[in-house]
């Protein structure tokens, strides 16, 4: 039986409704995974602060505490900033002053307190022993009261706060071990090689 020129433009209409129907289709299904992938850049986002940050060293070799503590797992320096000298501190209380002037080539430091960087003695999901950064600040004291007195060192790897008495667990992401709340100190990208650390956010 021919064709009639009436059924064409019936054939076409239904082609192009079923055309539209599986790209709304696949709209919708990308729309749902949405928001698995924005979970997900959500908690890369979340490993680190949302503070600027910059401190940039060389020769490590040349601060005995902060050599050991990037190659070393369990071993953290605590870096503070007075207004002539930098002091580098192990948690066994020795430390090295280094004159600003001679760092401050490379750029001028930005934190909240100062920094603790080291190598956790728990490898990384990589069963890497990757150095980490934090900053100094407790991170409570800060957001509560706006405070930045400087963590201090409680154990190796365990940094408590003289205002709060919180304590800090630099092993366990710098998760709070006491104290209300679930607090986390604030974490900065590192990196390290050619004996130059860089500390950055």
């Amino acid at each position: 039986m021919p064709t009639r020129l009436t059924d064409r433009p019936t054939g076409l209409l239904r082609g192009l409704l079923r055309g539209l129907l599986r790209a709304a289709v696949s709209c919708l299904a990308a729309l749902a995974l949405l928001p698995c992938v924005t979970a997900c850049t959500g908690e890369a986002d979340d490993l680190y602060a949302h503070h600027r940050a910059f401190f940039k060293y060389a020769p490590v070799v040349s601060v005995h505490q902060l050599y050991t503590a990037l190659n070393n797992p369990g071993m953290f320096c605590r870096i503070t900033f007075g207004t002539t000298t930098i002091s580098f501190a192990a948690p066994d209380g020795s430390s090295t002053p280094v004159q600003r002037t001679a760092t401050e080539a490379y750029g001028r430091p930005e934190y909240v307190a100062g920094f603790v960087a080291g190598t956790p003695s728990v490898p990384d999901l990589d069963m890497r022993f990757t150095p980490v950064a934090y900053d100094l600040a407790c991170p409570a004291c800060y957001e509560q009261n706006l405070v930045t007195r400087s963590l201090a060192f409680s154990a190796n790897e365990t940094l408590a706060c003289p205002r709060c008495q919180r304590t800090y667990d630099l092993c366990n992401g710098g998760t709070a071990t006491s104290g209300e709340g679930k607090w986390r100190l604030y974490r900065y990208q590192l990196s390290y090689a050619n004996d130059l650390v860089v500390i950055i956010n």
